[in-house]
């Protein structure tokens, strides 16, 4: 029977401001895609459509590669961004440690990312400085749909870009100052005490449900095919170092994220890392008994993951 996550730590034992702080990424770039409603008007009617069944968006800016590359590191940076943190509200704000690295590592590298993003939309901006003195060729792209009013002078464009990165302290109840009656002071405290220990609960789920899908995965590859080759032989599943080399890198995150601690986390990443460490692609591959040996090991610590309250 699998047992349930640790019980609800103690928030007053967890000081805020030294093992964790919360973040938040904004990243805004400017999409050039504008809503054609005449063009819209015309596909409805055509088609016998209502108005309402759709709408048509012209790409201001086709085949500007600039930009793409720019949305698409956008997208990646994002992902950078949830990777190394764990959820905490619904308005945005990241959970992240400040202990053994975790913090000055995720700073150094979103710091790294910001600085790719202006030099991605440097280029960008060149691009974009050229298309508008050449407007003749955005004409022939958009054909009767171009408006040259939907293009913003290069001086307004800037605006429509931004990174910031804001980082506060994760507050606690005890840091409450209102002039409120005291019950209304200690229900109020009660509370955010709940909120606390809940959004604490959901980093722990994080961090296992990541954990979870990484080794079925990394089992699933371990494991063999239900066929044999040409000569007899047991095939396996394909492995990926990428793979393991997210296992790696979450081993580093229980540690990390575990500031309530979780003795099962810090159990299973002790698992984990005996079971991984000096371990390669290669040399499973190239010996079956390694190979099983893993998959059993793997299988036992998902044996050993507790049931998640989410």
């Amino acid at each position: 029977m699998e047992q349930s996550l640790t019980a609800t730590p103690n928030v007053a034992n967890i000081p805020s401001v030294s093992s964790a702080v919360l973040v938040e990424l904004q990243i805004s770039t400017w999409t050039a895609r504008k809503k054609d409603k005449a063009a819209t008007a015309k596909v409805a009617r055509e088609a016998g459509a209502s108005a309402k069944a759709g709408n048509y968006h012209k790409n201001l800016l086709a085949g500007c590669t600039e930009l793409e590359d720019l949305k698409k590191f956008v997208g990646n940076a994002r992902n950078d961004h949830y990777a190394m943190t764990a959820p905490w509200s619904d308005m945005g704000l990241r959970f992240l440690p400040t202990a053994n690295g975790a913090f000055f590592n995720y700073i150094n590298h979103m710091t790294g990312l910001e600085q790719e993003y202006w030099r991605l939309y440097k280029l960008f901006e060149d691009e974009y400085s050229w298309r508008i003195s050449n407007m003749l060729a955005q004409q022939k792209e958009l054909g009767t749909m171009f408006d040259q009013s939907e293009y913003p002078p290069v001086a307004e464009l800037r605006e429509k870009f931004k990174w910031k990165l804001s980082k506060q302290p994760v507050p606690e109840s005890g840091h409450f100052s209102l002039d409120i009656p005291a019950e209304a002071m200690a229900l109020l405290k009660q509370e955010y005490d709940d909120f606390h220990s809940a959004q604490l609960r959901g980093v722990a789920n994080d961090i296992w449900s990541r954990l979870k899908k990484n080794l079925e995965t990394v089992l699933r590859q371990l494991s063999p095919k239900d066929e044999l080759d040409a000569n007899g032989n047991q095939k396996y599943n394909k492995l990926y170092d990428s793979v393991f080399d997210t296992s790696l890198s979450l081993i580093t995150m229980m540690r990390d994220f575990n500031v309530t601690g979780d003795t099962r986390m810090t159990m299973v990443a002790d698992q984990l890392e005996n079971a991984l460490y000096g371990v390669n692609t290669d040399a499973l591959k190239n010996s079956e008994s390694l190979r099983l040996e893993k998959q059993q090991e793997v299988k036992d610590i998902i044996r050993n993951l507790p049931s998640l309250d989410i």
